[in-house]
C-alpha cells in the first residue's frame, strides 16, 4: 500500500500548513519535556493489572496509584500518549462509530501530568500557549468551559486568555464539567477547551458548546484532581492537588488539517484507502461510507488489543473484542466481502502506526492469524445463526406473530454471535419487524451484569482497602513504611499499628510490621503465608496488602493472651513464613520463566505472556499463539526445560535501570508497572527478565517439570498449566500407578500400551460401521412394515415418526421404496444426536420429486431443508409436531398431483 508523504514541519506551525498526526504527536510531547515533563510510554490498553476498568479509558488509568496516594512518583511532571479504548463499561462509544466523526473505539490521547505539582494556573496556561502558539489555532474560535461552581477555574481563564471575556468562558455542571475514572477513585471538577468549526456544521439548537452537533468539538480536557470516590460513595481530599489534562489527538488532527470529520484525516484516509482497494467499492463522505468508516475505526481497536495481549472470547475484553470483529464483519458484507478480509489490513495499518507503536509491527504475523482464525469461525457462526433465523420465523408463523421478540433477538446475538442488525435486516426482507425495545433491555441487564462482575474481582481487596483507609487515614505519619526482606523465612520486626476485628465469630488481627518477610501477591505470584507471634498471641496469617508504602498482614488469630488491645501495640514479634510453601512457589515461579523462555523458542518470537499464576500447587501462564499446540510442541517444551533442569542453570539477580535492562535484553513482563529502577532475574544464558518475585538459587531445585494443560481461553490465547517439585513427583507417580492398571487389564506390558489401544478403537469402529449397516439393511427386505400407509390419488403415502433413532435407520427406511415397484412416498421425522430431523424419498413410479415439496413445506414450518428427486433431508423447529409436518405434506402433494 503506497501511503501519502508529508513534509516535515517545525514544532510551531503556521495555519497555511498541512501537519500530519505524527508531528501533532511530536509536538505535543517536546512540548511539555521542554517544560520539566517526564515522557512515560503508554501503558497497554489492556489494563491486566487494574480489575475496575475493562480498558485503559484515559492517560490517567497508569497513574491511579500515584493520584490516590498509594505509590509516590518518581516525577513530579509527565507527558503521555495514552493507547485508549472506550467500547465497554462507563465510557462507551461503539454504538457512535462511524455515524459521527468524533466518535472511536480506538484513540491516542495526549496527555500532561502534575503530581501535587502545579495546579490549575499552570495547567490552563500550558494548555493556552500550546493551541493558540505551537499549533497556531486562532484565539477567536475557542472556548472554556469550567465547573458551575469552580470559581478559580473561572477565574485564570479570565486572566490567561483576556480573549475570551466576550462570553466566550461558560459554566456547565457535574454530568459535562466533572470528571471521574469510574464508580471509585480519584475525581475533581474539569475544564474544557472547544473550538467551534463554523456555521458549516451547524445542526439546530443542538449546535452549542457541549452540545451533541459537529460544531463546536472538544478538544482538550483538564481535570483538576482534587478527590478521591470510595466504594461507599463518599469523597476524600487526596493528599496533593494534582492535574491529569487528555487531549484527542485525532481530534485535534481534524481541526488542522481543516478535514469534515476525524475519518477524513490523513491516518483515517489512507486506511479507507485500503479498504477501497480490498472490496472494490468506492468511499462516500455521507451515510453510505458508514462501513467503511466502521471497519477503519475497528481495525484499530483489534490489532492494538491483541497486540496489548488480549484475545476475543465470551468473557470481560474478549467479548467486547469479538464483538468489534463481528461488527466489523458484518459491515464487510455490506461492501460484498463474503471472505474473511478484516485480518488483511492489518499490513497498512502497521505501516502507518509500526514505527510509533512497535508492538503492532512485532506482532504483526500472529494479530493476522488471530484475526483470520475469528474471521472464519463467524462465518460458520453465520450459517448457524441463519438456521436458527429460520426456526424463529417458522414459530412465529405458527403462533402467528409479526414481531422477532426480543429474547430471540437477545439469544441469537449473545449466544450464537448473531448480529441484531443483521436479524433485523432479515425480519424486514419477511415482512416482520424485531421488538428493539425488549432487545436493548436484555442487552442493559447483560451489560450491568458485566458491571457488576467487574467490581465484584477488585471488592475483596477494595473493600479491605476501603476498610484500612478509614481506620488508618490519621494513624500512619508520612513517610511510614514497611521494608520487605528478601531471603529470609523468619525475622523479628517491632509493629507500627496493630488491630482486630471479628468475622463472624472468627477474630482476626491485622498487623503493620516495620519489616517483614512476606512478600506481597504482585506479577502473578500469589503472597506468603504463615504466622505472626508473640508470647501473647499467634496469628496464622493468609492476607497479605500493599497499602500506601506499608504491607498489611491479615490473619486468624490462633492464641490469644491478652484482654485489650493496647496491651499489644508495641511489641517486638517475630514473622514466620511457611518456608515449604514458599519453596513450591519459588520453583514454580522460575519455572514459569522457563517455561517463556522454551515457549519462544518452540513455538516463535510472537509468544507473550498474557497473564499468569504462580502458586504453591501449580504454575499457570497464559500467553499470545493463535493455534492450538500440537503433542510434539508440548513434549519439545517439556524436554527442553527439564534438560535445562539437569544442566544446573544458576539463577542470578540483580538491579539495573529499566532502560539498560532492556537494552541487554530483559524481558518485560506484559501489563507490569516498571520503576526507573527494576530487579533482573537471568537462568544463566536461557531466560533474562524484568521481576520482583521471588526464585530459587539454581534450577536444580525445581526438580521434575510436567505440564497438565494446553486450553485456549480466547481466540489468540491459549492457557498452559504445569507442576513442579513435589506436585510433579505425585503426578508422575498417580500416572505411574495409571498405566500399571491399564496394563494389567488389557493384559499388555506398558509399552505396548499405545498400540493395543490404537487396535482396540480400529475394532471398535469396524463394529460400529456393521452395526450401521445391519440398522440402514433392517427394512430393504420388506419384511419389517412400520409406518402408516396412506392411499392417495396416484400413489401411496407413508408418514412415521421414529422418535429418538439413528439416521442410518431412518435413512434405511426411506430408500426402501427403490425396492418397491408400486408408486409410494415416504417422510420420516426423527431425533437425531438431539436435532429434529427430517428425511423424505420417492421412487419414480410416484412421479413426484420430493426435495422440491420437502423444501417448501420445511420452509414454511419455520425449518430448513430440501433435495433431489428421489431422497430429501432436513431439520425442523424441536418444538413442531411431526403431525403438522405430515399434514402439511400431504396436502401439498394432493395439490401438486391433482
Amino acid at each position: 500500500m503506497r501511503l501519502k508523504k508529508y513534509a516535515k514541519k517545525k514544532n510551531c506551525i503556521t495555519r497555511s500548513q498541512t501537519i500530519n498526526i505524527s508531528e501533532i504527536r511530536k509536538a505535543f510531547v517536546e512540548y511539555f519535556k521542554d517544560r520539566d515533563h517526564k515522557q512515560i510510554v503508554s501503558s497497554p490498553v489492556i489494563p491486566f493489572d487494574d480489575p475496575t476498568i475493562m480498558f485503559a479509558n484515559a492517560g490517567m488509568n497508569q497513574f491511579k496509584d500515584i493520584f490516590t496516594g498509594q505509590k509516590k512518583a518518581e516525577h513530579p511532571r509527565a507527558v503521555s500518549v495514552q493507547k485508549c479504548m472506550r467500547a465497554g463499561g462507563k465510557h462507551n462509544d461503539l454504538e457512535n462509530v462511524g455515524r459521527t466523526g468524533r466518535h472511536h473505539t480506538f484513540f491516542e490521547m495526549l496527555g500532561n501530568f502534575s503530581f501535587g505539582d502545579y495546579f490549575k494556573e499552570e495547567a490552563i496556561s500550558y494548555a493556552w500557549e500550546f493551541i493558540t502558539k505551537n499549533l497556531a489555532l486562532p484565539a477567536d474560535k475557542l472556548y472554556a468551559t469550567v465547573y458551575t461552581d469552580d470559581n478559580e477555574a473561572y477565574a485564570l481563564w479570565e486572566k490567561i486568555a483576556p480573549e475570551l471575556k466576550n462570553g466566550r468562558i461558560l459554566r456547565f455542571g457535574k454530568e459535562d464539567n466533572y470528571w471521574s475514572m469510574g464508580n471509585v477513585g480519584p475525581c475533581g471538577p474539569c475544564s474544557e477547551i472547544h473550538f467551534d468549526r463554523g456555521e458549516k456544521f451547524e445542526t439546530g439548537q443542538d449546535a452549542v458548546v457541549n452540545g451533541e452537533a459537529d460544531r463546536y468539538v472538544e478538544i482538550w480536557n483538564l481535570v483538576f484532581m482534587q478527590f478521591n470516590k470510595k466504594p461507599d460513595g463518599t469523597i476524600d481530599p487526596l493528599p496533593k492537588p494534582s492535574v491529569d489534562t487528555g487531549a484527542g489527538l485525532e481530534r485535534i488532527a481534524c481541526i488542522l488539517q481543516n478535514a469534515e470529520s476525524n475519518y477524513e484525516i490523513e491516518l483515517f484516509q489512507n486506511l479507507i484507502g485500503a479498504i477501497c482497494d480490498i472490496t472494490g467499492v468506492k468511499y462516500s463522505h455521507e451515510a453510505a461510507g458508514l462501513s467503511h468508516r466502521v471497519i477503519a475505526d475497528h481495525i484499530r481497536a483489534l490489532t492494538f488489543c491483541i497486540a496489548d495481549g488480549g484475545g476475543l472470547s465470551n468473557e470481560k475484553q474478549g467479548y467486547v473484542l469479538r464483538r468489534i470483529l463481528r461488527r466489523a464483519a458484518r459491515h464487510g458484507r455490506k461492501l460484498n466481502m463474503q471472505e474473511p478480509f478484516i485480518y488483511k489490513l492489518v499490513s497498512p495499518l502497521v505501516d502507518l502506526m509500526g514505527d510509533v507503536y512497535p508492538e503492532i509491527k512485532e506482532k504483526q504475523t500472529h494479530i493476522e492469524s488471530v484475526l483470520l482464525a475469528e474471521e472464519e469461525s463467524f462465518g460458520r457462526t453465520l450459517d448457524t445463526g441463519l438456521e436458527l433465523f429460520e426456526n424463529v420465523i417458522g414459530t412465529m408463523k405458527k403462533n402467528k406473530t409479526d414481531v422477532v421478540s426480543g429474547e430471540d433477538v437477545f439469544k441469537l446475538c449473545d449466544t450464537f454471535g448473531f448480529p441484531p442488525d443483521l436479524t433485523r435486516v432479515m425480519a424486514e426482507e419477511k415482512g416482520f419487524t424485531i421488538d428493539d425495545h425488549g432487545f436493548k433491555q436484555l442487552m442493559e441487564k447483560q451489560q450491568k451484569q458485566s458491571r457488576q462482575a467487574v467490581q465484584q474481582n477488585a471488592t475483596s481487596t477494595e473493600q479491605i482497602k476501603f476498610m484500612l483507609d478509614e481506620i488508618l487515614k490519621d494513624a500512619l505519619p508520612s513517610g511510614t513504611k514497611t521494608e520487605f526482606v528478601r531471603d529470609v523465612n523468619s525475622l523479628e520486626s517491632n509493629i507500627i499499628e496493630i488491630f482486630e476485628f471479628k468475622q463472624g465469630e472468627v477474630p482476626y488481627l491485622v498487623i503493620i510490621p516495620e519489616k517483614t518477610p512476606f512478600y506481597v501477591e504482585g506479577g502473578g505470584q500469589v503472597g506468603d503465608v504463615g504466622t505472626i507471634s508473640h508470647p501473647l498471641f499467634k496469628a496464622r496469617i493468609d492476607t497479605t496488602i500493599k497499602f500506601k508504602n506499608v504491607i498489611v498482614h491479615i490473619g486468624q488469630l490462633e492464641e490469644k493472651k491478652y484482654s485489650d488491645i493496647e496491651e499489644i501495640t508495641n511489641l517486638n514479634i517475630k514473622l514466620t513464613i511457611d518456608k515449604n510453601n514458599k519453596l513450591d512457589i519459588k520453583r514454580n515461579h522460575t519455572a514459569t520463566h522457563m517455561l517463556h523462555a522454551a515457549l519462544r523458542q518452540v513455538l516463535g518470537e510472537h509468544v507473550r505472556q498474557s497473564g499468569s499464576y504462580v502458586g504453591p500447587d501449580k504454575l499457570r501462564f497464559d500467553f499470545s499463539h493463535f493455534q492450538p499446540m500440537t503433542t510434539k510442541e508440548k513434549l519439545d517444551v517439556e524436554k527442553l526445560i527439564n534438560a535445562r533442569i539437569l544442566d544446573g542453570l544458576a539463577v542470578t539477580t540483580f538491579e539495573d535501570s529499566l532502560e539498560n535492562a532492556k537494552k541487554t535484553g530483559a524481558m518485560a513482563i506484559f501489563g507490569e508497572k516498571y520503576d526507573s529502577n527494576v530487579r533482573v532475574v537471568s537462568i544463566g544464558t536461557f531466560s533474562k527478565e524484568l521481576c520482583g518475585g521471588t526464585h530459587i538459587d539454581n534450577v536444580s531445585q525445581i526438580g521434575p517439570f510436567v505440564l497438565t494443560m494446553e486450553i485456549g481461553i480466547a481466540t489468540g490465547i491459549r492457557r498452559i498449566e504445569a507442576v513442579t517439585g513435589r506436585e510433579a513427583i505425585a503426578k508422575i507417580l498417580q500416572q505411574k500407578s495409571a498405566i500399571s492398571e491399564i496394563s494389567e487389564i488389557i493384559k499388555r506390558p506398558a509399552e505396548e500400551i499405545s498400540a493395543t489401544i490404537k487396535e482396540m478403537g480400529k475394532n471398535i469402529i469396524d463394529l460400529q460401521k456393521e452395526n450401521k449397516k445391519l440398522k440402514s439393511e433392517k427394512f430393504s427386505t420388506g419384511t419389517t412394515t412400520v409406518g402408516h400407509e396412506i392411499e392417495m390419488n396416484k400413489f401411496k403415502f407413508v408418514p412415521h415418526n421414529f422418535g429418538k433413532v439413528e439416521s442410518e435407520e431412518m435413512a434405511g427406511w426411506v430408500d426402501r421404496i427403490k425396492t418397491i415397484n408400486q408408486p409410494l412416498v415416504t417422510v420420516a421425522t426423527g431425533i437425531v444426536d438431539g436435532k429434529a430431523t427430517f428425511m423424505g424419498g420417492a421412487n419414480k413410479a410416484s412421479g413426484v420429486h420430493i426435495g422440491k415439496i420437502s423444501k417448501e413445506v420445511l420452509a414454511e414450518l419455520g425449518g430448513r431443508g430440501g433435495g433431489k428427486d428421489s431422497f430429501a433431508q432436513g431439520t425442523f423447529p424441536s418444538d413442531l409436531d411431526p403431525e403438522l409436518i405430515f399434514s402439511t405434506l400431504k396436502k401439498k402433494l394432493e395439490e401438486t398431483t391433482k
